[in-house]
């Protein structure tokens, strides 16, 4: 009986060993992860920049204007859209657009550069109304028309519960 124990555990030693010996030479061998101070890596391509550099660099950060907000209702309208059968906006952002007074397609297809703007700083997507076509799918949906995900919605085939 311990034999076959001492034997096991000299098996399991063995791939344990093998599995470090693998990931080093997958892993830890390639150009991106060699181990070297800061000092070789430093004269070997850019030098790096010193702590009292780096941090004397301003960091730009960026700021939309507050007028930019776009304008929305004080409370809900009796004639409010549901603003999901927008392809990208579900009901967390829908929530988050009423709590801003967006409640109707009317108002994002009315929305300039600078409203898109600070509405994807507010909701941290950036590009993503423009990349998801809010704008283009609000003004169909205002104007009476439908789109293929607004059909979807309509049909049950989207979920969101």
């Amino acid at each position: 009986m311990g034999y076959l124990f001492f034997q096991i555990w000299v098996w399991i030693l063995a791939a344990f060993i093998l599995g470090w010996i693998a990931h080093w030479l997958l892993c830890c061998r390639s150009k991106d992860h060699e181990h070297s101070d800061f000092s070789s890596e430093a004269s070997n391509t850019n030098q790096l920049a010193s702590r009292e550099e780096i941090e004397a660099v301003p960091v730009e950060v960026a700021t939309v204007d507050e007028s930019w907000k776009p304008q929305g209702f004080a409370s809900a309208p009796s004639d409010s859209d549901e603003l999901k059968r927008i392809k990208g906006i579900g009901p967390v952002i829908e929530e988050t657009l009423n709590d801003l007074g967006i409640y109707q397609f009317k108002q994002i297809a009315s929305w300039e550069a600078q409203n898109i703007s600070w509405v994807e700083n507010f909701l941290a997507f950036p590009g993503r109304i423009n990349r998801e076509n809010w704008i283009e799918q609000a003004k169909t949906l205002e104007e009476g028309g439908t789109t293929e995900f607004a059909e979807r919605v309509d049909k049950g085939d989207i979920n969101y519960s």
